[in-house]
């Protein structure tokens, strides 16, 4: 992929990511002004949370995760743009993955916002599928960032991309819908949701270990650096979107934006002189 062609797709997401952000905001003044928002079940894994006083259940801080990650897709997509625009690195296309998971939580805010989630409707399920599929994107773009970045990968960046995209959304539609179960941030379960919490968890923690080993092989603490980095951001991102406390909600936020700065300066760095 030539940085001319990777410009023009950053480019279309960033105006993409945008008409998404004012379709949400629209929805939520419609739905203010007609009260069609209902708060979510307080149904809350693990459900021992509403016991502790700093993870009591905050339906505030649930809208103000999805006003966050509304504001960071369109910031990160920009930020691209700006400071990657004359820089060949085929980590940012996979990065691109991990804002479109970020854009998919929009499918969770728009069930709130529309009160879908009192439905049993097929809307309900495209919205589980939406979710599920950001949330097995995430992990996987770090995953190819780490084992698909190496120089004789470069030629395949598309064709890689294209089964990134393809593999995340098979898995979505394979996994069945629990819509009689609706958790207290608007999310609807999946079947087997243990198993796939699980194999999230090690998505997570191979494309930590891939990219330490990279730094070890190549003796480059900047790959060590994307190690640390990618984990906590990964991390956060996996608290920011179950966050439905101000203590998710704070944690969740300043990891995601920590995360994101040290990742994203850690490859400036290693590809500005290239």
């Amino acid at each position: 992929m030539t940085l001319k062609t990777r410009n023009r797709l950053l480019k279309f997401f960033l105006l993409a990511s945008l008409c998404v952000v004012a379709l949400s905001l629209a929805t939520f003044i419609i739905s203010v002004l007609s009260h069609r928002i209902i708060e979510p079940p307080a149904f809350r894994i693990p459900a021992f949370l509403d016991k502790q006083p700093l993870t009591k259940n905050s339906f505030t801080a649930l809208m103000l995760s999805f006003l966050i990650l509304l504001l960071y897709v369109p910031f990160c997509f920009y930020f691209l743009l700006k400071f990657f625009e004359n820089t060949q690195t085929t980590e940012i296309i996979f990065f691109t993955g991990f804002l479109l998971a970020c854009l998919a939580e929009c499918a969770r805010f728009i069930t709130i916002c529309l009160g879908l989630w009192l439905s049993f409707t097929n809307i309900l399920i495209i919205a589980g599928d939406i979710v599920l599929f950001g949330r097995t994107l995430a992990p996987l773009s770090f995953l190819c960032a780490a084992i698909l970045s190496d120089t004789d990968q470069r030629q395949d960046i598309e064709r890689n991309y294209i089964i990134l995209i393809m593999a995340s959304l098979v898995f979505a539609v394979a996994i069945p819908m629990n819509t009689a179960r609706i958790t207290s941030t608007g999310l609807v379960t999946e079947g087997f949701m243990i198993l796939i919490n699980i194999m999230r968890f090690f998505l997570l923690l191979t494309a930590v270990v891939s990219f330490f080993i990279n730094g070890v092989r190549k003796n480059s603490m900047e790959h060590k650096s994307l190690a640390y980095s990618a984990g906590g951001l990964l991390l956060s991102y996996s608290i920011l979107v179950s966050t439905d406390s101000f203590l998710f909600l704070v944690l969740g936020t300043s990891g995601l934006i920590a995360g994101t700065y040290i990742y994203l300066t850690t490859l400036h760095k290693m590809y500005m002189w290239s």
